[in-house]
C-alpha cells in the first residue's frame, strides 16, 4: 500500500510538473551497479541469473541520481518478476551510442505481445500475465520511469516478442565534457 501511495504521489508530482529534481553529474555505471547490488539478494533467492555487460568507459549524465536509480530498480524488479524462477536470466547492458548512453534490461520471460507494448507505459495499464491473464503490480512503475527519462531528454521503449522475453531500453544524453 505504501508503494502504491508513493507511486501515485510521484505520478501526480510529475504530471503537475512539481517534482523536486536534484540534478548532478554522475556515472550511469555507478547507478546500475548500485541498483544491481540492491536487488542481488532477490535475484539469488529467485534463482534468476543476472548478466552485466557494462561499457568500461565512465558514461556521465546530468540528471537526478535518485530518480535514475528508481528507474533502474523498476526495470530490474519487472525483469525479475517475469523471468522464470530457477532458470530465469536477466541481462543488463550499458554502452555509448553517439552522444547518448544506451541502457537495456532484458529478461527471458513470456514477452509482451506487439499490440500491448505501448499499453505498459500507460497509467494503471499492464500487459496480462501469460499464464493467469492477471497483471502483476500497480501499473505505475513504467509510466513514472518513462516520464523521468523523458524529463532528462531521453527515451524509454520496449522491444519484445511473445515467448522471447522483453527488453526495456532507455537512452539519455551524455553530459558534455567540461573544459
Amino acid at each position: 500500500l505504501t508503494r502504491l501511495i508513493n507511486q501515485v504521489l510521484d505520478l501526480a508530482r510529475l504530471e503537475s510538473q512539481r517534482m523536486d529534481w536534484e540534478e548532478e553529474s554522475f556515472s550511469v555505471r555507478e547507478v546500475i551497479g548500485s541498483a544491481l547490488d540492491s536487488t542481488a539478494q532477490l535475484f539469488r533467492e529467485s534463482g534468476v541469473t543476472v548478466v552485466r555487460e557494462l561499457d568500461e568507459a565512465s558514461l556521465f549524465v546530468r540528471a537526478d541520481r535518485d530518480r535514475l536509480t528508481q528507474v533502474m530498480l523498476n526495470l530490474l524488479s519487472n525483469a525479475l518478476k517475469f523471468a522464470p524462477a530457477r532458470n530465469g536470466r536477466v541481462e543488463v547492458r550499458c554502452r555509448r551510442e553517439g552522444e547518448t548512453v544506451h541502457v537495456e534490461v532484458s529478461d527471458n520471460g513470456p514477452g509482451i505481445p506487439t499490440e500491448e507494448q505501448e499499453i505498459v507505459f500507460e497509467k494503471f495499464r499492464q500487459s496480462g500475465d501469460a499464464l493467469t491473464g492477471k497483471p502483476r503490480g500497480t501499473g505505475l512503475g513504467l509510466p513514472i520511469s518513462r516520464q523521468i527519462i523523458e524529463h532528462f531528454g531521453g527515451t524509454l521503449t520496449v522491444r519484445s516478442r511473445p515467448g522471447e522475453g522483453a527488453t526495456f531500453i532507455f537512452t539519455l544524453p551524455l553530459e558534455a565534457p567540461h573544459g
